[in-house]
């Protein structure tokens, strides 16, 4: 059978008919095309790193399929490089199961590898993690693991019971033993002239931040003021920031972000970065303090980092077991041994802000 469809990269103007392939594969949404375009704008082409790389598949002048990068700047042991995280597949449902993900997906690896760009990681939903496993040969790497801190039992239960009288009652009798036995929080040590401010922005002082905490692991994205600004305070997505200071210079930050989900309000830490476990203590207390008022729920996410969890757990975090964690893929386009560091999670701080989730 003649293929009805061809590939090439993007060019300007596709925005529209790429808004159009994703009313069709994610029919449920309510975003107008202005409000999508000006997400499109800053996701794609305002990166700090440089702007994505994305092929598409057409077919009559129609935009049927979409594979994209966008560029990121990665600490790998001593060195600053070039990586990029993929992100956004979609496929028209009526052209699916006719290889337009792998054929997109090498246009994209292959424009990459010209540019530099050798190491591409991801974040695939359980739909589309088969195939990056399976048909494009990424190395599968543990699972995030999600901790979380209840603050509101009944509304908690109130998801697996139906029954008022129940939810009431089983609501109060988990708060009260739960909260002493396995949440109740440490109150962390003191700090003299440590303080805990909210910001709006990222300053200068975080690009002196950076190379203090940049050697807590081996494999990281850069943490500096380009890309926290990018991230966190476009006005396409809204963060509650947080920094530690002491004598005006950065120890750390927390970035938390509130929402409601299925009739709970939850509330997630993204991204936490400090120069001690201290400051680390210090700021998930402070992050505990702004949402117990207005969160059922806060939640942590990350591959499992032993220094970290060992705080969250003083702040009466437990696993959440009953949820399924996101996954987290690595592609490599380098053939040699360092791939073995590249590959060993124990190397990797990964937060779930390192992914698109907003």
């Amino acid at each position: 059978m003649e293929q009805k469809w061809k590939s090439r990269t993007y060019r300007e103007g596709d925005e529209k008919g790429l808004f159009e392939l994703y009313k069709r594969v994610y029919p449920e949404s309510q975003d107008d095309i202005e409000k999508w375009l000006k997400w499109w704008q800053w996701k794609y082409n305002e990166s700090p790193a440089g702007k994505s790389i994305i092929w598409v598949a057409e077919a009559d002048g129609i935009i049927v399929g979409q594979y994209a990068v966008v560029p990121t700047l990665l600490k790998i042991g001593a060195d600053i490089v070039h990586g990029a995280q993929s992100l956004d597949t979609m496929t028209d449902p009526k052209f699916r199961r006719q290889g337009i993900f792998e054929n997109l997906a090498k246009g994209a690896f292959n424009e990459a590898k010209t540019k530099g760009i050798n190491v591409i990681y991801g974040f695939p939903n359980e739909f589309s993690y088969p195939g990056f496993i399976s048909k494009l040969g990424w190395n599968s790497m543990p699972r995030l693991q999600v901790l979380f801190k209840p603050f509101n039992w009944r509304n908690t239960i109130k998801r697996k019971i139906n029954n008022t009288f129940l939810q009431t009652t089983l609501g109060s009798a988990a708060g009260l033993f739960f909260n002493k036995l396995l949440f109740r929080p440490q109150k962390p040590p003191q700090i003299d002239g440590l303080v805990v401010t909210r910001i709006r922005t990222f300053d200068e002082r975080f690009d002196e931040f950076w190379p203090t905490i940049s050697n807590q692991s081996n494999i990281m994205l850069v943490r500096n003021r380009g890309y926290l600004n990018w991230r966190y305070c476009s006005p396409q997505v809204e963060f509650s920031i947080f920094t530690a200071e002491k004598d005006r210079k950065i120890c750390g930050y927390i970035v938390v972000q509130h929402k409601s989900q299925n009739g709970m309000k939850i509330s997630n830490i993204f991204d936490v970065v400090a120069q001690s476990e201290e400051i680390l203590h210090w700021l998930i207390f402070k992050a505990i303090d702004i949402t117990k008022g207005e969160s059922d729920l806060l939640l942590f996410s990350s591959i499992s980092n032993n220094s970290y969890h060992k705080i969250f757990r003083r702040n009466g975090f437990i696993p959440l077991l009953f949820i399924k964690s996101g996954h987290f893929c690595l592609y490599s386009q380098v053939t040699s041994s360092s791939n073995d560091f590249l590959f060993n999670p124990k190397n990797w701080l990964v937060q779930i802000g390192d992914s698109d989730a907003a």
